[in-house]
């Protein structure tokens, strides 16, 4: 087996036992990469994803070697405590980094903003090499919900350093072929250097759930119900009110029911929304946790995603891959020529709907469920193509080989 005769060492904000994407998606990468044979250590904060309590300083856990670094751990659905949250972790890191050895290799995440920062330090100061890690876009992010202006001081700052983080990395990773593009404007002379290597979903963890052996459905009162449900973070990246709306075009129809599940910093405002509009075909439910996330998923008899279009590059819903996984049809809210959209005509997994026109989508949510036959097509389709290009060891494994290669 080839190995990396160095350390590589992960920087991340959110790592286990966190429960949001990112931190799952970490713990499954550096857990992987330990079981191929490198030798794998995390830095990261403290979780504040449905755990409430504080977790070692230092373990070892699946292979890994984990350190914990200070944070703040102030309310994240606020703009200020995350800011603070960001700020105290990106400091704390940049501290350990010092006690690192020149050959240790560095993956870091864009998880707070500014960690690729610490590669630029680590190759200046030590000529270590490290991979950054594009789970989201900034400073394009915050522009998008109007936290910054694109012509002001903080978005210089923040392009700058991560340009200077970029030119001077030995690999670059993205979620996406759009997001590869963007990256290209910034730094064409990185071309290449950057991969696309999609996030993924766990077959031995999220698979299809019988609606008669669901529990969570049972226990809301919902196992008769066609389902819709949109799951996963209910923030200021995703056009939820469009599916609020919808919902309320179809409020006549008694044998169909919206489940929105998850958290995020647009939550109460939706809640708000389907209050003032007396929707009684609208449930909320919080996050999930991991070992129930295949019953969680497969409440679904239709499963809604959305990006906004000006989002596109900038994000990937990486909850596209578990639901996939789970086989139930999916309707993309979003502009058409989305990347998700893309995938799912190519898999022959669900279809398109428009960002602004509830009378539309509610149309679409209707058509896939009142035809089964097809709705179970389209399912069947969408977990043939996650298996084939989407499943967790395919991808860890495009990851190790790359990082073997650097």
């Amino acid at each position: 087996m080839n190995r990396i005769q160095a350390k590589v060492f992960f920087y991340s904000q959110p790592y286990y036992p966190d429960m949001n994407t990112t931190a799952i998606i970490m713990s499954d990468l550096a857990e992987d990469l330990a079981a191929f044979g490198l030798d794998v250590h995390v830095i990261c904060a403290q979780p504040t994803y449905l755990i409430s309590k504080k977790s070692p300083k230092t373990e070892q856990f699946n292979g890994v070697k984990i350190k914990r670094v200070w944070t703040f751990l102030f309310n994240k659905n606020r703009n200020i405590g995350r800011l603070f949250n960001s700020a105290s972790c990106f400091l704390s890191m940049l501290r350990r980094l010092f006690f690192g050895n020149r050959n240790d290799f560095l993956v870091l995440n864009t998880n707070p903003a500014l960690l690729p920062l610490l590669g630029f330090v680590a190759n200046k100061l030590k000529r270590q090499k490290y991979v950054v890690l594009i789970h989201d876009l900034w400073p394009e992010l915050p522009v998008q919900v109007g936290m910054i202006s694109r012509n002001g001081f903080i978005y210089r700052l923040i392009d700058f350093v991560n340009r200077l983080a970029l030119r001077n990395a030995s690999g670059i990773v993205v979620l996406s072929e759009t997001m590869k593009n963007m990256i290209l404007r910034k730094v064409p002379e990185q071309r290449k250097k950057v991969h696309v290597l999609p996030n993924w979903a766990d077959r031995n963890r999220i698979y299809p759930v019988r609606k008669e052996d669901n529990e969570i459905l049972k226990r809301i009162g919902l196992k008769d119900k066609k389902v819709v449900m949109y799951s996963g973070n209910i923030g200021r990246y995703q056009p939820m009110e469009v599916m609020i709306q919808a919902a309320g075009e179809l409020r006549n129809r008694g044998d169909i029911a919206f489940i929105f599940a998850g958290d995020g910093g647009k939550k109460k405002q939706i809640e708000r929304m389907a209050a003032s509009m007396r929707l009684d075909n609208v449930t909320f439910l919080p996050f999930q946790p991991l070992n129930r996330l295949a019953e969680s998923l497969s409440m679904a008899d239709l499963s809604l995603v959305g990006i906004y279009p000006e989002n596109e590059g900038v994000i990937m819903p990486s909850k596209l891959y578990g639901l996939l996984a789970v086989g139930k049809p999916i309707i993309c809210v979003s502009g058409p020529e989305s990347e998700v959209v893309g995938i799912l005509k190519a898999a022959d997994a669900g279809i398109h709907s428009s960002i602004d026109d509830p009378k539309e989508l509610a149309r679409k949510i209707e058509g896939i469920l009142d035809n089964e036959m097809r709705a179970d097509e389209m399912g069947e389709n969408g977990r043939r193509y996650f298996s084939e290009h989407f499943e967790r060891k395919k991808i860890t494994r495009q990851w190790k080989d790359m990082l073997t290669s650097i």
